[in-house]
């Protein structure tokens, strides 16, 4: 967080390095004194507000994203004389927990290395390697990785690949992150190992003989030894008071004599990431310091672990201990599947139990195993200890009590045991259903009777846990009888009634199938091979995932260098190092304000009244202002837009709308005051959110673009031989990017100075000149690069701009607004969402003939970012088809403004065509790759808009992946594969692209700047850098032109006085044509150059060349205004082609599926940069992959609340949900006639090729579905979570047989 410290806070930091007492803490080397701290402040915050230390990065402060990981080391408290070293959530970690700590030290991602001093081999590896795009997630992918390599300098592959299930990135695709990783793996490549040394690379101290760690990038401090103090550790502020006891006498001294209070026992503390409204509680005992609780003793009925270890360490353990029970590695994988590993870290077993005594709801798949196991915990009493059965202590009043240990139990001679974890995503997410199970079988006459069984589930509802009415069915049956299992089974189907009240859970019928086909799995591990047919062996494995890998094929023009040359981005080592600053990095101005939004939480009301006084009591308030407080127009959308208000008005339009804004002398006090602000409402009506509500009730805004007929399709259609008619749906896809919306505003003398996280200064200067009601000259916006955008911050920044531009002259102090990832979800809107409906005529052969479409898209509350009515010319995708009628219709519902997000339009319009193509291949029993291929252009074709395609070269590249990919030889593969299997099914689908890209509406100012001192160039230019690469390609098309090396230049900030009147960095075309604008300002100097070059001896150095040319009078700078022309009949300025063929496995007892390859080729002309645009395929693949599979959008449709708003519920992919296998190629020899300098765009056109890991799942389905008979056409719409994917196999359990 940037809160603003006080400057004597500030200054304790030089303080406490001179002075450590008791309440100190290391950091980074150097020992910091928080005696005056609330013990409950982050050590996010910490790190970030009091001690500038921002490479530490925040998004969620769930522990979802992995921006704030940092590492901790203490001493072992139960094993003296080792150490612990493990990474932390940092948004999750009390700075208190660190007194109970002996000897704790905290490493920052500055303590590694900066550009300066030199960079540790992470982060070099890391930015070598391409794997830092925006840069926001890279100082937590370094400091996850720091802390693997600090417990294990060796890791396996394996190890690597698993060490990532906390981290986020929504840019790089992951692959070259883990590439770099993966070099420090023992199997990895000698050529990169280095010396795992270096990875320290500190000094050692004299006094300690510990390390003496960097506090700063450029800066030592000396090192003190830790002061044991007073083992009772007292805070006490603000009427909480925080204790520390060292002993189980103290802890429960404490308890009683605080009986009436609210208690909380603290541990990791990891449960504020989903419960943030517990409490409250005025008394907190933080338990790490009570050395006998972190006890773990293996005996011969089983393992006791004591309640201060962590899962990380049970994890361990029950591996060390694996010999003694089988059941003890399956609980430890069981266990690797909780969470994440930071939060692992921090996380005890007995913590998760607590949380689910706390709260019922609370969806613990670890219950299913410590209950299957049949664990005992001990609780304690102050004077005694008494044992209880898991299921029992959700009925204990745990009040004045404390679990002391957990008891797991070894397996007896006989007993199996089983358990499953289903999850909408491969890693770090909460269970959709969870199950264990435990049989002892005994072999009897030849017979395997069950002698004892247990049945657990989450997931059903609260109060089912065995399933005791099949539990007691199966007692003393065989279980190699089909009789058996099918009475099983229809019990099981009987008893299990999952609760269908909660619209974030999956549908009951997908629970039931699930619940079902888990008991199934189990069932079937119990018998042997002899007893389980061969075509039912596969339900009882889950999908196993080998180590990824990929490759990527590319073409350069080493005589051009740097033009071409595949490099990685010119800040990424800024950015590994967390030396890259963003704008909530700045430090605290004096004075400086923060501000939090109040927003609606009705969807379509009237305000009644706002009251603030409760807000206003809160220590620190210093204003809330509403839609009065507005000094100019109360809308962040300037003409002639339609308005969006800064603040509500009156009419609620959406719940999330911005209501009010709570200022702050901190924004831990401004999320306080918007707590307090109590807003009321009349005129509640129901909201509409759903595009079918719209629809009905005639909910549209006035039509931008009239319909498109191309020929008559009507009677096309009607005169084909054969007809299909259906319809679509894709969703809504936060942008997720991971710098949340962002601005600060300082009123100066010139007017207002603005630091804004926007794609789009232009317009977000006028906005802000509007809200404040003053001249657009008098507002400089500076913005040095985005932690991502994806198009969500090219219009939707203007309101957290304005919000924060209206306090900051309202008060006259710098004001700092910050969304918070919730606030940021719920006031901002996604990408669109579709209804399609289509009709078709073709030929048996599955040539279209006419084509009628009609796109229900879904504006939200404003049709500003309106996308239908301007994305008709990606409709026909790669297809050609004479007769064409597309119908754009837009739709008002009460959610927000739905905005531009990455491929807007397109990725929505080419699925839709490909769905067509699909049906078509389906009612004609034909394979869609022949369908589709006899439908794609040839070269000289016409677009339904008229548009000629003179470069086209999809049949080309089509044929050619077809054949490199070996789709036919796979495609046999998969057959004979099925064939063998009845429950893991593998498919593959084939999407071509073609991506209209155009030029009209980007307009860019650059100036070349060479100075002539040294020769040296500045390059100033109307482009944000957001992650995509712009500034490198800048660079390297400067330095080409020029000829000079690429070190000499320096891309500065964008500004809206250098480059002013920009347009939007979006539409793939920012970066192009900012280097189209760079290379004519560099054009022009060279030909002012040249002149006094030529009179000077060949080998004349640049830089005496330049000063020649000054003392000549020769102007150094130039400037080139980028407006492109419109090509003829406004046609695209060229059109880029791909092909993607995507092969995926499904397990279909339960949905879940794995992308076992992906192979791409994609035209990008001359590739600038290789590894960019490689890097910008990848990365827009797998964002694809969460957009057609794991984000689900969802809503209260009585309130119209987001529900889906956190890292909690909203699942972008993760590192284990990339394609196993990951090829990319960029056409070779492919120059592009009307590009800059040869080369295509590579930013969003990749997007709209990932239906293609859509259509590979629902082939699996297709031969799922086969198996029951049933091979009629069905829709998978986007997205088709698990849930979706498996319901739609049609499993029924009467299928289910040995």
């Amino acid at each position: 967080m940037a809160d603003s410290p006080t400057r004597t806070l500030q200054t304790q930091r030089w303080k406490a390095c001179r002075e450590p007492r008791k309440y100190s803490v290391n950091v980074n080397g150097a020992h910091f004194n928080i005696a005056d701290l609330d013990p409950q402040m982050s050590l996010n915050e910490y790190l970030r507000s009091l001690l500038n230390l921002c490479g530490t990065k925040f998004m969620c402060y769930e522990g979802g994203c992995g921006a704030c990981i940092v590492v901790l080391e203490y001493d072992d408290p139960g094993n003296t004389g080792k150490r612990v070293v493990k990474s932390v959530n940092s948004c999750l970690f009390p700075i208190g927990s660190l007194l109970s700590m002996k000897n704790s030290q905290v490493t920052t991602v500055e303590a590694l290395g900066s550009v300066k001093t030199g960079l540790n081999p992470i982060q070099e590896r890391l930015a070598s390697h391409n794997g830092s795009q925006c840069g926001f997630c890279s100082p937590g992918f370094v400091m996850q990785m720091y802390g693997l390599l600090k417990n294990n300098q060796t890791p396996s592959l394996q190890q690597v690949e698993d060490n990532f299930d906390g981290n986020i990135c929504r840019c790089t695709g992951y692959r070259p992150i883990l590439d770099a990783m993966k070099s420090f793996a023992v199997e990895g490549d000698s050529r990169q190992k280095g010396t795992l040394t270096d990875i320290e690379e500190l000094k050692i101290c004299k006094k300690t003989g510990q390390p003496c760690l960097r506090i700063g990038p450029d800066e030592t401090v000396g090192c003190r030894r830790s002061e044991d103090g007073n083992s009772a550790l007292f805070f006490k502020k603000d009427g909480t008071q925080w204790f520390q006891p060292t002993t189980l006498t103290e802890l429960f001294m404490i308890i009683q004599e605080h009986q009436h209070d609210g208690i909380k026992l603290l541990n990791g503390d990891t449960a504020k990431g989903i419960y943030r409204g517990d409490g409250p509680y005025s008394i907190l005992i933080d338990m790490k310091g009570i050395r006998e609780l972190y006890s773990v003793n293996m005996d011969a009925g089983g393992l006791k672990v004591y309640s201060n270890v962590s899962l990380t360490s049970l994890i361990d353990y029950l591996n060390e201990y694996s010999s003694k029970s089988q059941s003890y590695s399956i609980i430890a994988d069981h266990l690797s599947k909780v969470a994440s590993d930071p939060v692992r870290n921090s996380l005890s077993y007995v913590g998760i139990l607590v949380q689910l005594w706390k709260h019922r709801t609370y969806p613990s798949s670890m219950f299913v195993h410590s209950e299957a196991q049949g664990e005992k915990l001990h609780i304690m009493h102050i004077v005694e200890v008494m044992p209880y059965v898991l299921l029992r202590i959700l009925h204990v009043d745990m009040f004045g009590e404390v679990i002391l240990n957990v008891y797991i139990p070894v397996l007896s001679d006989g007993e199996s045991m089983r358990t499953f974890k289903v999850m909408p995503r491969a890693q770090n997410a909460h269970a959709y259903i969870s199950a264990g199970f435990r049989a002892k079988i005994k072999s009897k006459d030849g017979n395997q009777m069950v002698e004892s069984i247990s049945m657990v589930y989450t997931g059903i509802s609260q109060d089912f846990v065995h399933a005791v009415k099949t539990e007691n069915y199966l007692q003393g049956k065989d279980i190699t009888s089909e009789a058996t299992l099918q009475g099983a089974l229809a019990t099981l189907d009987k008893e299990i009634i999952p609760d269908e009240k909660n619209p974030l859970l999956t549908s009951a019928q997908y629970r039931k199938n699930v619940a079902l086909g888990l008991f199934y799995k189990f069932y079937l591990s119990l018998l042997s091979d002899q007893i389980v047919s061969p075509r039912n062996r596969s339900a009882r494995s889950v999908l196993h995932r080998p180590i990824s890998s990929g490759k990527q094929v590319f073409s350069t023009r080493p005589e051009e260098y740097p033009l071409t040359q595949p490099m990685p981005t010119i800040a990424a080592k800024l950015q590994t190092s967390g030396e890259a600053a963003y704008v909530n990095d700045s430090l605290p101005l004096p004075n400086e304000l923060y501000a939090n939004f109040v927003l609606s939480t009705e969807g379509n009301a009237t305000i009644d009244n706002i009251d603030i006084n409760s807000a206003m009591e809160v220590p620190g308030a210093v204003t809330v202002l509403t839609a009065k407080d507005v000094p100019g127009s109360n809308t962040f959308m300037p003409l002639p837009n339609e308005i969006e208000e800064v603040f509500c008005s009156g009419n609620v339009l959406y719940n999330g709308q911005t209501i009010a804004l709570c200022v702050a002398d901190s924004s831990d006090t401004a999320r306080q005051m918007t707590s307090r602000v109590k807003v009321m409402y009349k005129d509640v009506k129901p909201p509409i959110i759903t595009v079918d509500d719209a629809i009905a009730k005639q909910s549209f805004f006035p039509p931008t673009q009239d319909d498109l007929i191309v020929g008559d399709p009507e009677g096309a259609i009607s005169k084909s031989p054969f007809k299909v008619e259906g319809e679509i749906r894709v969703g809504e896809q936060y942008h997720f990017h991971m710098e949340t919306q962002i601005c600060r505003c300082v009123p100066t003398e010139d007017g207002l100075d603005v630091q804004a996280s926007s794609q789009w200064l232009d317009l977000l200067q006028q906005a802000v000149a509007g809200a404040i009601g003053t001249d657009a000259k008098n507002i400089n916006i500076v913005t040095r690069r985005l932690g991502g955008a994806y198009g969500g911050k090219a219009t939707r920044a203007n309101l957290v701009a304005c919000a924060a531009a209206v306090a900051a002259t309202k008060l006259k102090r710098p004001v700092r607004c910050s969304m918070s990832l919730g606030t940021n979800m719920k006031s901002i809107g996604r990408r669109h969402n579709y209804l399609t409906k289509y009709k078709v005529g073709f030929n048996k052969d599955g040539t279209l003939n006419g084509i009628i479409f009609t796109y229900y898209c879904n504006n939200g509350c404003s049709p500003n970012d309106d996308e239908v009515g301007v994305s008709l010319i990606f409709s026909d995708n790669t297809y050609k088809c004479s007769n064409w009628h597309i119908k754009p219709i837009a739709l008002k519902t009460n959610i927000p403004a739905t905005t531009w997000c990455r491929a807007p339009g397109s990725l929505q319009n080419i699925f839709f065509i490909e769905t067509v193509m699909e049906h078509i291949a389906s009612y004609l029993s034909l394979d869609p790759i022949d369908v589709k291929q006899r439908n794609l252009y040839a070269k000289g074709d016409i677009t339904p808009l008229g548009y000629p395609l003179p470069y086209c070269s999809i049949q080309d590249l089509y044929a050619a992946l077809l054949q490199k990919a070996q789709v036919k030889t796979r495609q046999d593969a998969i057959q004979d594969f099925n064939s063998k299997n009845r429950w893991k099914k593998r498919g593959l689908a084939v999407c071509p692209l073609k991506y209209a890209m155009g030029w009209v509406g980007g307009c860019f100012l650059c100036t070349v700047t060479i100075l002539a001192s040294d020769g040296t160039v500045v390059v100033s230019h109307g482009g944000i850098e957001c992650g995509q690469g712009l500034n490198t390609k800048v660079a390297q098309v400067c330095a080409f032109v020029l000829g000079v090396p690429i070190n000499n230049i320096s891309i500065k900030p964008t500004n809206n006085w250098c480059s002013p009147n920009s347009g939007p960095t979006g539409g793939s075309v920012g970066s192009e044509l900012n280097c189209l604008g760079v290379q004519k300002s560099c054009e022009i100097l060279n030909e002012r150059i040249k002149p006094i070059k030529d009179k000077l001896p060949p080998g004349t150095p640049w830089n005496e060349i330049i000063m020649k040319c000054f003392s000549a009078g020769v102007n150094l700078t130039a400037q080139y205004w980028v407006w492109p022309e419109p090509q003829p009949d406004y046609a695209p300025q060229y059109n880029s082609y791909g092909v993607t063929v995507a092969e995926a496995e499904l397990d279909v007892l339960t949905g879940e599926h794995q992308l076992s390859q992906v192979d791409i080729l994609f035209d990008c002309g001359e590739s600038l940069n290789p590894a960019i645009d490689v890097g910008q395929v990848e990365g827009c693949f797998v964002m694809g992959l969460g957009y057609w599979f794991t984000e689900k959008v969802i809503y209260d449709l009585n309130t119209g609340a987001l529900l889906t708003n956190n890292t909690w519920e909203y699942k972008p992919p993760s590192s284990k949900d990339i394609p196993i296998i990951f090829n990319i190629e960029l056409l070779k020899d492919a120059p592009n006639p009307t590009g800059v300098l040869r080369s295509k765009a590579s930013g969003e056109p990749p997007l709209c090729m990932s239906s293609a890991a859509l259509f590979a799942v629902k082939r699996a389905v297709e031969s799922a579905r086969a198996e029951t008979g049933q091979k009629d056409y069905f829709s998978l719409n986007g997205p088709s979570g698990i849930d979706t994917i498996q319901t739609s196999c049609l499993v029924d359990y009467k299928q289910f047989s040995l």
